[in-house]
């Protein structure tokens, strides 16, 4: 007789039948197996605390993504027929209720409920186990297919899994899991799951005697791929995982407290009367920027803060018991250890998924309230540190520091503030922190010459990204802003020539020219005022329904625009139109006419420009004398015109005569361009920064 792997099977009973028993409802199945996890590294880390419990020392992990197999192996204690049956099919099964709660070597267990193998069938329809003690040999296989099948013909029978040949067992003692038929797809490579499965043990390595390997590679704690990323990092007693932490945290700047005592409490905070206290240990750091707890290999956002019991994650984020919301909590990342949680002694306070913890055991209010006043004492320390890094940076770079001697004492104190307050920000590349400073010292210079400087007090950090609107009206800020607003138009006219040919101009200008009206007249800044756009452009539709089809024709458009107390009327031609001064002039009659009446109405008489842009003269003006006559004629009408090939020329020649015309840019600006120059200097180095630390306490 043959299974239907197509080997020999292991012996059967005397009654022919399997000598495997799994007792077991389709209720349990469906909620406790099928929907237990979600994903393969959680399903895993179940697998590996039962080889951990059977004291294995070594774990392999091996996938074949092209045949969608996952092979778990160890060299763990193994299972003889009785304790598969009495242990492993036995869903539900306490283990530590059982005379069990230490493995045969002396580890405290992980597992607990007896229902973690009901998580292989949550990413796997077919489970195989081979298993080998003491001289004894058993292969099974389990089916999701099979046990709901069983469970339908009579539920109160229980299901026995297909034995299978143990021909494959080639080691003495031991477990393999095969899992087949898997429903989640697996990757191709091992490096995010070897990540993934570091960061829910602690008890990894040669210290704790359990070595895990995937792939052939074995998974380190240095395969957490955090530590270097932490830049400052408070720990909690010295336990082994603790001390592990701060020999890897680089240069980070680590702060040791000692391990916490604490008493369990009612649900409105008080201690509860004999309680005894619980030790808390772990740690618990600030990244260097927010940016480094988005985990790039695995797509995982590790700005948490887990619960880790008995060498085994058990909640994922305890940030998500208490609201946070200073900007400190966006950087936190940790591990605590609270093994009094998970006591032999007391009732199991993990939720049935083993990722969370029943939330009203004094035992865990006592943990999250805890948690809370320290990430908060914490955030207060990292601002601090914060702060006094900000001024260093700042002060490293010899414009600011030359700026900053030319202060008041009480002023440079503010200065500092607002440095410090700069350098919370989420600041990943130094030609945007230069940057930050640059448009500090134009506020900071804003409000002193506005007798404000306790605004600054008032600033969160994210407001300091908007300092450049706050431009006051000393000459030094407006030559260093407006040298960096001619430097910016001269890059965007740059720009529409780069992409402009003859035949894309019209539609480039059309694009461009009503939102930069500059082009026409530096004078011109943002249209402002758009309700009134909006209505006079209304009236301009009703004169544009009369026109002829030829005058409709002979324009791209023609648009409103209000600036800085004038009227504009731009109209723009096509550029192969053939016009004259007067066809010109009956037409801006009509829309001046419209946008005069408007005016009028709302009592506000305003000065009217208008401008034609055109591809080409007026052909009468090739005589000067008629040139001269037409074009004052315009101009008492308040209008001009503009060739679409000058245009932009006429622009840059403006912009460009101001740089040469300026020569003097003042000391401000002067500190706005070196800064920009040395972007990349040296001085802004983390390397040179020594900034004293500041404990929570």
């Amino acid at each position: 007789m043959t299974n239907e792997a197509g080997t020999a099977p292991a012996p059967l009973n005397e009654d022919g039948g399997s000598p495997y028993e799994m007792s077991i409802s389709l209720n349990v199945l469906q909620h406790l197996g099928l929907n237990l996890y979600s994903n393969v590294p959680a399903v895993l880390s179940e697998v590996v605390a039962n080889s951990y419990d059977a004291d294995a020392s070594r774990v392999n992990v091996d996938i074949d993504v092209d045949n969608g197999v996952v092979v778990i192996s160890d060299d763990g204690h193994g299972m003889t027929l009785e304790q598969i049956n009495a242990r492993f099919l036995n869903v539900g099964f306490t283990r530590r209720t059982n005379g069990l709660a230490t493995s045969p070597n002396g580890r405290k267990v992980m597992g607990r409920k007896g229902i973690g193998k009901l998580s292989l069938f949550s990413i796997a329809d077919v489970v195989e186990v081979h298993t080998a003690r003491a001289g004894e040999r058993n292969s099974l296989r389990m089916s999701t297919e099979g046990i709901r099948s069983q469970l339908k013909k009579n539920g109160s029978e229980p299901y026995r899994p297909t034995p299978i040949s143990t021909d494959t067992i080639d080691f003495e003692h031991g477990t393999r899991i095969v899992l087949r038929s898997l429903k989640k797809r697996l990757s191709r490579t091992s490096d995010a799951l070897r990540t993934r499965l570091a960061r829910r043990f602690s008890v990894l390595g040669e210290d704790a005697g359990f070595h895990l390997f995937v792939g052939g590679s074995e998974v380190t704690v240095t395969d957490r791929d955090y530590f270097h990323k932490l830049e400052f990092l408070w720990t909690f007693g010295s336990g082994p995982a603790t001390v592990d932490v701060a020999g890897r945290a680089g240069d980070a700047r680590v702060f040791q407290e000692d391990a916490v005592l604490l008493v369990p409490v009612d649900e409105d905070g008080t201690p509860v009367i004999g309680g005894e206290p619980f030790e808390v240990t772990g740690w618990i750091g600030t990244a260097k920027s927010t940016s480094a707890l988005k985990d790039q290999r695995t797509g995982d956002n590790i700005n948490k803060i887990s619960l880790v019991l008995r060498g085994k994650l058990a909640h994922e984020d305890l940030m998500e018991e208490f609201n946070e919301n200073g900007m400190y909590a966006s950087y936190l990342i940790g591990e605590i250890h609270a093994d009094f949680l998970d006591d032999d002694e007391e009732d199991d306070i993990a939720t049935s998924s083993r990722q969370r913890i029943v939330e009203d055991d004094p035992r865990y209010r006592a943990l999250v309230a805890w948690l809370k006043k320290t990430t908060t004492a914490i955030g207060r320390a990292w601002l601090a540190e914060r702060d006094q890094g900000g001024r260093d940076r700042a002060l490293h770079n010899e414009l600011i520091a030359e700026w900053f001697k030319s202060l008041q004492r009480d002023q440079r104190k503010k200065a500092e503030r607002l440095f410090g307050k700069i350098n919370q920000l989420t600041v990943n590349r130094e030609e945007e922190r230069n940057a930050l400073f640059a448009q500090a010292v134009i506020g900071f210079e804003t409000l002193r010459y506005r007798d404000n400087l306790d605004a600054i007090d008032q600033f969160e950090p994210e407001d300091l990204r908007r300092l450049s609107v706050l431009f006051g009206d000393i000459a030094d800020i407006q030559a260093a802003l407006y040298r960096k607003i001619v430097r910016q138009r001269l890059e965007v006219i740059e720009k529409l020539r780069e992409h402009v040919d003859a035949n894309d101009l019209e539609r480039v200008l059309q694009e461009h020219l009503y939102k930069n009206l500059w082009l026409l007249d530096p004078a011109w800044e943002r249209a402002a005022d758009h309700s009134m756009e909006e209505r006079v452009s209304t009236a301009f539709k009703a004169i544009d329904a009369q026109l002829t089809p030829e005058e409709a024709a002979s324009r791209i458009d023609i648009r409103y625009k209000r600036t800085g107390g004038t009227n504009v009327i731009v109209e723009l031609k096509r550029a192969s139109v053939h016009t004259d001064a007067l066809t010109l002039l009956q037409q801006i009659d009509k829309y001046q006419n419209a946008l005069r009446k408007y005016l009028r109405d709302t009592q506000r008489p305003e000065l009217i420009e208008v401008v034609c842009v055109l591809g080409r003269y007026p052909q009468a003006w090739t005589d000067r004398e008629v040139y001269n006559q037409e074009v004052k004629m315009l101009a008492a009408k308040g209008a001009r015109v503009v060739l679409y090939e000058t245009l932009l020329a006429d622009a840059e020649s403006s912009y460009r005569e101001y740089l040469q015309a300026d020569t003097e840019a003042g000391r401000i600006a002067t500190l706005i361009e070196g800064l920009a120059t040395h972007a990349d200097d040296e001085s802004f180095s983390d390397d040179a920064l020594d900034v004293a630390p500041a404990g929570i306490r």
